[in-house]
């Protein structure tokens, strides 16, 4: 095995880790180092792992300082998410000290710049990727009220049922994008704006939307789908299923909420994002006239209400603190997102039609129906979802006959927009499994 081969791994780790948080927080290396085990290092470089050699050449490659350092006591969130990802969550490198021998220095920082450079190669192409689709033309449907335009990306196959990503209520289709242009090299996907928060739009319920699901369906000429849900997704997905059961291939709920609002006892795993939303909500919904003023209260931060600390800025304290401060930014949403974030609170009309959707939505006991649900069930969790609880989206798992639960390392309600190859390999990955040859799998098998 060459050098660059065997180093790929760490370097993706490295590159990943590095970029996710500069999206978030562009100065954060600027003084502070990436820290990586010596153990870690030492089973990829070798000598030149254990005596700090590529410790330094790394940090070269990415302009950063990666610090060797003893045990994993010492490494914060971040460089924990870097350890995971170097390490595929096993604790251990695939590379072993006995056969990772790097060559000279010289040879080895020619070889980190190569692959350093590919990566930079690849980000631009998945960009590029992203941005051809965000420029296409829309496609069109008429729905009950209107037209709908939606985005699509991908060929159509006869026989490959496409891949419907149900977008957040109140969100526009720009945080998928780049997730479209990776699933778009195997398959079919479309996703849209969900109507009824425009200016003069008529209510809305969720029974609606998921009428606009089967609208699409029919304009793409598709008998089945696979569908994943984000946010309110999962809702509509389920209310979809309950009329059209013979469509639904595969369910995916990425950071899903099946939030209820009569929870009577206060047991729901809510988030404070979550109870406060509904404050909101109610208060927008009672006197609808202060919806401009009562907006401002979640306006900034990309939706961020002040009590939490998923905004741009560091909440008080935690800059000192390096291991706070590194949840903290790892639990922001990418700086990119801040407008799109505050599409729900653009306005007091926006948010009036916002608040009445998502009433209505709270109100829906989707969950009720997940025994009829015996299509293959995947949830995503996110360890730093701070919108929709993660703990709610564990606890439904065992409603549904077949699902199983994945939480990933590190990440936010956005995966789609902050980690885009990584969904697309899980969501890919779970795809093939339920169909391999257009025979329906359970997670059991995957």
């Amino acid at each position: 095995m060459d050098a660059a081969t065997r180093l790929r791994p760490l370097m993706d780790a490295v590159h990943d880790t590095a970029a996710e948080v500069r999206a978030k927080s562009p100065d954060y290396f600027a003084d502070r180092p990436l820290r990586l085990d010596r153990d870690l290092l030492a089973r990829y470089g070798g000598p030149a792992g254990a005596d700090g050699t590529l410790a330094r050449l790394l940090g070269d490659a990415y302009g950063l300082t990666v610090e060797p350092v003893d045990g994993p006591e010492a490494l914060t969130a971040v460089d924990r998410l870097l350890a995971e990802r170097a390490t595929g969550g096993s604790g251990a490198s695939g590379a072993s000290g006995a056969s990772a021998t790097a060559p000279p220095e010289p040879e080895l920082a020619a070889v980190l710049r190569s692959v350093a450079a590919a990566q930079q190669e690849r980000d631009r192409l998945d960009r590029a990727a992203a941005e051809r689709i965000a420029a296409r033309p829309p496609e069109r449907t008429g729905v009950m009220g209107g037209v709908l335009h939606y985005a699509a990306a991908g060929p159509r196959r006869e026989g490959a049922p496409p891949v419907v990503l149900l977008n957040a209520l109140g969100m526009g289709p720009a945080l998928w994008y780049p997730l479209m242009g990776q699933l778009a090299q195997e398959h079919r996907v479309v996703t849209w704006a969900p109507r009824g928060t425009a200016p003069g739009s008529r209510p809305l319920r969720v029974r609606d939307h998921a009428a606009d699901l089967e609208a699409v369906l029919v304009a793409e000429g598709a008998t089945a789908c696979h569908l994943v849900g984000w946010c309110t997704g999962p809702k509509v997905a389920m209310a979809f299923h309950r009329r059209r059961p013979d469509a639904v291939r595969s369910m995916v709920w990425l950071h899903g909420s099946f939030r209820r609002t009569d929870d009577a006892g206060g047991r729901e795993p809510d988030t404070s994002y979550e109870r406060n939303l509904e404050e909101l909500c109610r208060a927008v919904a009672a006197r609808p006239a202060m919806a401009d003023t009562l907006r401002r209260i979640f306006d900034g931060g990309g939706g961020a209400d002040p009590g939490t600390s998923t905004g741009t800025d560091a909440a008080p304290g935690t800059e000192a603190d390096p291991r706070r401060f590194a949840e903290e930014v790892l639990a922001r949403p990418a700086r990119a997102l801040d407008e799109e974030l505050r599409r729900p609170f653009a306005t007091g009309p926006v948010l009036a039609a916002y608040a009445r959707q998502l009433l209505d939505y709270w109100a829906d006991d989707a969950l009720a129906h997940a025994p009829q649900v015996r299509v293959p069930v995947l949830c995503v969790g996110a360890a730093y979802d701070r919108i929709a609880s993660p703990e709610r989206l564990a606890q439904a798992v065992d409603r549904f006959p077949d699902a199983r639960y994945r939480q990933l390392t590190g990440a936010t309600h956005h995966s789609m927009y902050d980690r885009p190859r990584e969904i697309a390999g899980l969501l890919t990955g779970f795809l093939r499994a339920v169909e391999p040859t257009g025979a329906p799998r359970t997670p059991a098998q995957l």
